[in-house]
């Protein structure tokens, strides 16, 4: 398939320098890094969690009703603030470490 990249002069010249370090062309090289992009794993955090799972970690929380949330919804929709189900359970590398 064709496309057109729009790339900066800074890009251009960057890709250029790499593709003639390696004698190859400047789309084999853009290939190459698509490539390695497109297939590089998921961030952990980012992957999907079974519910089963979430249960586990979160199933001791008293539970929050619909209402209750909306209305202290302005608290939980802080844009600094971020929520990492998996920091709550640990990093994955201990737990295989113990088990």
């Amino acid at each position: 398939m064709a496309m057109t990249l729009r790339l900066s002069e800074e890009q251009t010249e960057a890709l250029r320098r790499k593709a003639e370090a390696e004698h190859r062309s400047m789309q084999q090289v853009a290939q190459a890094a698509i490539d390695a992009y497109v297939h590089q794993p998921t961030p952990l955090r980012r992957q999907l969690v079974p519910a089963a799972e979430l249960v586990g970690l979160f199933g001791d929380l008293p539970p929050m009703n619909a209402a209750d949330f909306r209305a202290e919804q302005d608290r939980y929709a802080d844009t600094d603030a971020y929520f990492d189900a998996y920091s709550r359970a640990g990093d994955p590398e201990d737990a295989q470490d113990g088990e």
